[in-house]
């Protein structure tokens, strides 16, 4: 399978309905999400993470158990309900009582890369107060190639 199918499929698994139609919209429309903003430092992204299995977003203790048993660095992860959704929701334990995180030079992937602009899709939303923000934009190479294309 070509990586930018397997890419897409792999991608769209964690799409809601609502999001895939926002998804399908921006793209007819040209459009993309962009990310702006910083991190305020709040921490508040760290107490209701929600995270993703080789199915999808988790709803179950026992495929959170299989992935810890295979990446014991999901182990930082602490179960505390589930959303609307049924999905599980997970706080990280790495987090101090003021919001930050502990080790943060070695914090994973998934924190470095907060708020992946997929969070639109998926019926993720940031945090209350988050100092990002999501945008529906078009992209910046869309508007030069056109231009580039007019001088011709």
């Amino acid at each position: 399978m070509k990586n930018w199918l397997k890419r897409s499929i792999l991608q769209f698994r964690t799409f809601t309905l609502q999001g895939l139609f926002c998804w399908v919209s921006m793209r007819l429309n040209g459009k993309d999400v962009l990310v702006n903003g910083s991190c305020h430092g709040c921490g508040t992204c760290c107490t209701s993470v929600c995270l993703e299995g080789k199915n999808g977003w988790l709803d179950s203790e026992e495929e959170f158990a299989g992935i810890v048993n295979r990446h014991p660095k999901y182990k930082r992860f602490i179960v505390t309900g589930t959303d609307a959704h049924g999905f599980l929701l997970f706080r990280c334990s790495w987090l101090s009582p003021e919001g930050r995180c502990t080790d943060h030079e070695n914090r994973l992937s998934l924190c470095r890369n907060f708020p992946d602009r997929s969070l639109v899709f998926s019926g993720g939303q940031l945090p209350a107060h988050c100092g990002y923000t999501f945008n529906a934009v078009v992209p910046f190479k869309k508007i030069l190639d056109h231009e580039l294309e007019k001088k011709k």
